[in-house]
């Protein structure tokens, strides 16, 4: 349920007005609160203008984004690793569309650079996660593990154990196989920081592999207008800072 509210609300699209809605009703029900709820009420507006802003999007996602350094393919920090571990994010299972339009851009990147590594060197390669939505004929495993063979990591090379829908259970079924391992994680930047205190609590030391960067390294202020993408960064943020609320103080 917690997690439902966490997909459902982290889109300030979503929070935003809802907010505004219930301010304006109280604003009607309590009559001596009505001036105050009425001022209260153009604070989600100003959110969702702020959040869909670049520099303020950017300032809500990097802190999490700034937590572990960058790690190069050629870097011989993760070739010290014992496998590699990319964690699921979607897939589209629309034989329709080409195969490079099938994958968001989590799923390409976090894929892509496994791949880049293995070429690197040959580690083995652990994928979890199984099946995240009812049009999806197959496990997110098993479609990261057909993306990562187009791209020439051989099937030998590939472990996938099909459970799991989100990072706190694919973590449950990855454990398992990696006890005692030093792991390579390969993830989003922003998700890392959730990511990685799952593996602590099984006691599987990792490597963080940040990708799918939100924002730049270096980030000068930017006057600019309001946006989709600046949007769906600030949403991505707030749905890590959500998820770590969770993990820290509730579950």
């Amino acid at each position: 349920m917690l997690q439902f509210l966490a997909n459902s609300l982290s889109s300030p699209m979503v929070h935003g007005p809802l907010l505004f809605l219930i301010l304006q009703l109280l604003s009607r029900i309590v009559p001596k609160g009505k001036r105050v709820y009425q001022w209260l009420s153009c604070l989600p507006i100003l959110w969702v203008f702020f959040c869909s802003l670049v520099y303020p999007s950017v300032l809500l996602i990097k802190p999490l984004e700034d937590q572990y350094p960058t790690v190069k393919v050629s870097s011989k920090l993760w070739q010290n690793a014992d496998a590699i571990v990319v964690l699921a994010c979607n897939h589209f299972d629309d034989e329709g569309l080409p195969f490079v339009s099938r994958w968001p851009q989590c799923t390409m990147q976090r894929n892509l650079h496994a791949a880049l590594m293995y070429k690197e060197k040959h580690l083995p390669i652990h994928l979890a996660a199984g099946i995240l939505n009812e049009l999806d004929s197959a496990s997110q495993a098993h479609y990261n593990k057909t993306f990562l063979m187009t791209l020439g990591v051989s099937p030998n090379d590939i472990y996938t154990h099909p459970q799991g829908h989100d990072t706190e259970s694919e973590v449950d079924a990855l454990a398992p196989h990696l006890k005692n391992k030093y792991v390579a994680l390969v993830t989003s930047a922003s998700h890392l920081p959730r990511a990685v205190q799952y593996f602590d609590l099984h006691g599987i030391k990792v490597l963080p592999i940040p990708v799918e960067h939100l924002s730049k390294k270096n980030v000068s202020f930017t006057i600019g207008l309001p946006n989709a993408f600046s949007l769906y960064r600030s949403e991505r943020a707030i749905h890590e800072y959500l998820g770590l609320i969770y993990q820290r103080y509730i579950k």
